[in-house]
């Protein structure tokens, strides 16, 4: 907490900072409350919590109510994404190389549970526990070598992301390489792009449109939209998002054969 409110008063002043320090502090004095004294209503599965309520998600820009889980810090995607891993894409019968980009505490669960991938986790901060500092941008991976790459919520982080694109393309192998990949969105025509790492934006660059998948397609994959859906009963205990995602591969080289003449 320390290191995050050091990071704000950096970003936006004393004043600002210790403004949402103090939203911060009493939303969770509050739900700390409500989930010792009122019966369990939510559920995690990513981590197994039970309560009566999520932290609030809480920045200078936005505010999300009821999204994060105390014990993992899972957000509704995240909580999504879980199930969708574990349901309906079989993330343990998976096997070969896997590149985590950013990876986050709560999926850390279902990769360890996935023994025959050998994952590596990367990423640009120094912070996180990865294996590598990387820039996604232009990456230091051999070409052709991935078979699975975890791109969540990653790209409007990126500067040029269509380089990005270009790399992530790149290192996945031919044919059954998969890229999993999930950006904020909104229903727009066209990407709108900010010039800038907004700090009121989580510091992204850019909000993606409808021309999301256009701009994947422009940079080699071929893309499938995922709409993944739970119940109702299940979307409010487990207080999923029904966001769309992407499962994107490249196209199989084609073989050469030699003839003599």
């Amino acid at each position: 907490m320390l290191y995050w409110y050091r990071e704000q008063v950096r970003q936006f002043g004393f004043v600002s900072a210790t403004i949402l320090l103090y939203r911060v502090a009493t939303s969770r004095i509050f739900v700390n409350l409500s989930n010792k004294l009122l019966p369990a209503s939510l559920s995690c599965p990513c981590c197994g919590w039970s309560g009566r309520r999520y932290y609030d998600y809480i920045e200078i820009g936005y505010t999300v109510p009821n999204a994060a889980c105390p014990q993992c810090d899972s957000h509704p995607k995240h909580r999504q994404f879980f199930l969708w891993l574990t349901r309906e894409y079989k993330l343990n019968e998976k096997s070969g190389v896997a590149v985590i980009f950013a990876p986050e505490r709560a999926f850390d669960p279902v990769w360890q549970r996935t023994k025959g991938l050998r994952v590596f986790r990367l990423d640009y901060e120094k912070t996180r526990d990865v294996d590598a500092q990387i820039d996604l941008q232009q990456l230091g991976v051999a070409s052709d070598a991935v078979d699975l790459v975890w791109c969540h919520q990653v790209l409007e982080h990126i500067e040029d992301d269509l380089a990005a694109m270009r790399e992530l393309n790149r290192i996945l192998r031919p044919g059954t390489g998969e890229l999993v990949v999930s950006v904020p969105m909104i229903s727009a025509p066209e990407t709108v792009e900010y010039g800038f790492p907004d700090p009121k934006e989580s510091g992204h660059w850019r909000i993606y449109g409808d021309d999301f998948a256009a701009r994947l397609e422009a940079s080699g994959f071929r893309v499938k939209k995922v709409d993944f859906v739970v119940s109702e009963k299940e979307a409010a205990k487990f207080g999923t998002s029904d966001e769309p995602f992407y499962l994107c591969r490249k196209a199989a080289r084609a073989r050469v054969q030699n003839s003599s003449i």
